[in-house]
């Protein structure tokens, strides 16, 4: 396997085999582009049938703080947001024992559809709306479930808190801690200083729902003909907090106000209008500014290397400076 990143660990034939032994045998299978933390490959077995199996990092020292134990995180939510009935994975098979191969696999439903990030500019205008406003409406669908805890579930809650504000300053402490230990520089004073500011907004989500954190472009399957949403991927980021934070969570690189279409389905769904006074602003901000954080600090662990590492910094950096002015720290 060729193009994978230090924290990718790609399964040959002979281990696909044994993993997907329940399932059938590999008559073929390749690498998905597109991921950036774990490997996903495509695997065809006799039958037919296509499915994914994602593998675990296999350098648990690359692993930021937050995302030890992210398969089985996946796994767990994958289950629970089946009864919704929108396009997601099905859980077909798992091994989280090591002890078929090195590292822990997940094996899933294999999605149809073109990733968005690749159709996008080839779509009509109006496609583009009607995936953002489905987006909006499946973001709002996992806000009906709950959790026991605020946070990531990953490694049995071990950032989580009873409380939002607790949780944020646990994860935020965590990617300070992060970044000092890859020699980044993600401001750590003026982090901090954010959790304080917006510590009294954090306060008002009293509810631990079901949050996709990371549902960007790239985690979106469509129709590019239609726009329609045909798989909601990666779940491993998935967390339960603030519904907020899923509307921020494909619009890092921004200091502005969310998409209007995908506020559309998501104010569809819900039967309610999103009020984003101060305190919502407040909160949106600091998710920001910690995704950010760990964007910057997650080049070294992953090895990114390319010409578009200038502008990745740049964004954040421009983006940063205006949501520290939000936060007025």
């Amino acid at each position: 396997m060729t193009d994978l990143l230090p924290t990718q660990r790609a399964l040959t034939r002979e281990e696909l085999n044994a993993v997907l032994a329940p399932l059938g045998t590999v008559t073929d299978h390749w690498l998905l582009s597109g991921g950036t933390f774990s490997a996903v490959q495509g695997v065809e077995l006799t039958g037919g049938e296509t499915v994914a199996v994602k593998t675990s990092v296999p350098d648990t020292r690359r692993l930021l703080g937050y995302e030890h134990d992210m398969l089985r995180s996946e796994r767990d939510h994958l289950r629970l947001v089946e009864p919704l009935g929108l396009p997601t994975p099905r859980v077909l098979h798992e091994d989280l024992t090591r002890a078929t191969v090195d590292v822990e696999v997940l094996v899933m439903s294999l999605l149809p559809g073109m990733p968005w990030d690749s159709a996008t500019d080839v779509m009509s205008p109006a496609s583009n709306a009607r995936t953002f406003h489905q987006v909006g409406e499946a973001l709002a669908a996992f806000g009906t479930l709950h959790g026991p805890l605020f946070g990531f579930p990953a490694d049995g809650f071990r950032l989580g808190d009873a409380t939002w504000p607790g949780f944020l300053r646990r994860l935020v402490d965590s990617a300070v801690d992060d970044a000092a230990a890859w020699g980044v520089d993600v401001q750590p004073r003026r982090l901090l200083a954010a959790v304080e500011a917006a510590e009294a907004a954090l306060a008002q989500v009293a509810e631990p729902t079901l949050v996709h954190a990371d549902l960007w472009h790239g985690n979106v399957l469509v129709d590019p003909q239609t726009g329609d949403v045909t798989g909601i991927v990666d779940f491993e980021r998935s967390l339960f907090g603030d519904p907020l934070w899923g509307l921020a969570g494909g619009e890092t690189h921004s200091a502005g106000p969310f998409d209007a279409d995908k506020m559309r389905g998501f104010e569809a769904a819900t039967g309610q209008r999103l009020v984003m006074d101060r305190d919502a602003e407040l909160r949106v901000a600091l998710y920001r500014l910690w995704s950010m954080a760990v964007q910057l600090t997650e080049i070294a662990p992953r090895g990114f290397t390319g010409d578009w590492l200038d502008g990745h910094r740049a964004s954040i950096r421009a983006n940063r400076g205006r949501l520290y002015a939000i936060l007025d720290v």
